[in-house]
């Protein structure tokens, strides 16, 4: 459904006080990325084979390098290559939890530790046939990490001699002094002794969340990109021809060290749909806490790319994919820069997307399926009354008729006998943004959610509170849609409608 732009512009004010409302503080627990799990999982299994050997944990002298060598080689005897493999990665990762150490220093001190305190002469090569593993020495690499090393420790089960000693000297080095053996005896006869009360990972928790802290930011930072492709895929768009899957590179410039500094976009939309000129450039950026210096450096770099863009594409149009507490907090000086540009066309939140964003595709004229499927519950679904609601609502006649036929050939809708359906597939998503849109068309500005009508549906999009009541929703919904009078007629259709659209936090009650 065509979405209404405001009458008057928000102003800073107002744009701000909309993003607070709808904001999204942060998406999701460390304790709850696969990336935790995977790491709790596999110190869970080394220390439960290491307190079977060490008769759980019962002094310290159980954890002395020999004994905790001597354990770890009992547990993968005979063990095949990949299993072997995960079990020393997981003792790797246990005893950086124990001592505080990390892989980044470790992998790096190593090579040295091997050469200076060990009097290495070189690290060992293997190579495999058909039918044996063969040793050779080799240089000691200048860069060891944690998974290559155990990688060479568990292919040499047929060459105890040889593994006994790679493990022993990584142990050696990561105990190497009293104080991180007690730790590692500390932690791992609290653990033995929780384990009576069925406690054990609550106290491995907190170790393994400031282990792997680094690691799921760097990823978790992909976060609000993947929530908008999804979003996209419900729009009916396609991958790399609607939308783009890699950052765009806008411009390269160099560095005075000489290095390639490039200018890329999160999103670039429509990206390769043809016949369509206009674009909407959308930079990523959600900051759950305080990363000033990035932050600070992006605010920097967005007059400087956006006129890079508009050098080539005189339309452009600038739209800041913003959220997360730090711009609530201490970031919150840069989101006032960023949205009082005169070049931001509007900003976007992550629970705003699916009607903000669309309202600006819908400005520039691009037609998505989604839209042909609301006009096509919208009328009798006949083609030609298709056709005539879309142009009425601002599109050109050859953007419809591009949309159409990739929806058929999609196999987004259906055509028969000049009649276009929904796929059964489709129904529900496309009648939830029905009523998602219906609130942003038929609403009206809330002066409080406290003093305002009760069991009113609110939206972002037009303000901080802009919302409609339940019921005059459901009327609307009902009179402007035959194509889904059915659907909206039926309570527990339209109950779980609502729960899903207040579930993705699309919209909220009063």
């Amino acid at each position: 459904m065509k979405l209404p732009i405001p009458e008057q512009p928000q102003n800073l004010a107002e744009q701000l006080a909309e993003f607070d409302i709808w904001i999204t503080p942060s998406l999701g627990e460390i304790r709850d990325s696969e990336r935790f799990k995977e790491e709790l999982a596999k110190i869970v299994e080394v220390f439960d084979a290491l307190a079977a050997s060490t008769n759980q944990f019962r002094s310290i002298d159980e954890c002395s390098p020999e004994a905790i060598t001597s354990a770890l080689l009992t547990l993968v005897h005979k063990k095949p290559n990949t299993e072997a493999a995960t079990i020393l990665h997981g003792a790797a990762s246990l005893l950086f939890l124990s001592t505080g150490k990390s892989d980044n220093n470790a992998k790096c001190q190593l090579p040295l530790h091997l050469r200076d305190s060990a009097k290495w002469a070189g690290f060992p090569s293997l190579r495999t046939n058909q039918k044996s593993l063969t040793i050779s020495s080799g240089k000691i690499p200048r860069v060891l990490p944690s998974d290559d090393y155990m990688a060479v420790v568990s292919r040499l089960c047929d060459h105890p001699d040889d593994q006994k000693r790679l493990l022993l000297e990584y142990v050696r080095f990561l105990l190497s002094d009293k104080s991180y053996i007690a730790q590692l005896w500390s932690i791992g006869h609290s653990y033995a002794q929780l384990k009576a009360f069925k406690r054990e990972k609550d106290l491995l928790t907190p170790l393994v969340i400031f282990q792997v802290r680094g690691s799921v930011s760097a990823t978790g930072g992909h976060a609000p990109e993947r929530l908008l492709r999804e979003r996209f895929a419900e729009w009916g768009l396609i991958k790399e021809v609607d939308y783009n899957i890699a950052d765009v590179v806008v411009a390269e410039e160099k560095s005075k060290g000489g290095r390639i500094k490039t200018r890329a976009y999160d999103f670039v939309l429509p990206f390769k749909t043809p016949g369509f000129p206009q674009r909407v450039f959308i930079q990523s950026q959600f900051y759950a806490g305080d990363s000033g210096s990035v932050s600070h450096k992006n605010v920097d770099q967005t007059s400087t790319s956006r006129s890079k863009v508009t050098a080539k594409n005189k339309e452009a149009v600038f739209v800041e994919y913003l959220d997360g507490a730090g711009y609530f907090s201490s970031l919150n000086g840069d989101l006032k820069t960023l949205l009082s540009m005169p070049s931001t066309h509007s900003f976007v939140q992550v629970r705003s997307a699916p009607i903000r964003l669309r309202r600006v595709l819908q400005e520039i004229g691009f037609c998505t399926p989604l839209e042909i499927e609301h006009a096509i519950a919208r009328t009798n679904g006949q083609s030609k009354n298709v056709v005539k609601l879309l142009l009425a609502e601002g599109y050109s006649k050859k953007e419809v008729g591009r949309c159409i036929d990739y929806a058929l050939k999609a196999g987004i809708i259906t055509e028969f006998k000049d009649i276009l359906s929904i796929i059964a597939s489709r129904r529900s998503i496309v009648r939830r943004y029905f009523i998602l849109d219906t609130i942003a068309c038929k609403g009206h500005v809330v002066t409080s959610p406290l003093s305002g009508p009760l069991g009113c549906l609110m939206v972002p999009g037009y303000g901080p509170l802009f919302g409609l009541k339940k019921m005059d929703t459901l009327n609307a919904a009902i009179k402007s849609a035959p194509g889904f009078a059915n659907d909206l007629a039926d309570s527990r259709l339209l109950l779980g409608d609502m729960q899903w659209l207040e579930e993705q936090r699309f919209m909220m009650s009063s």
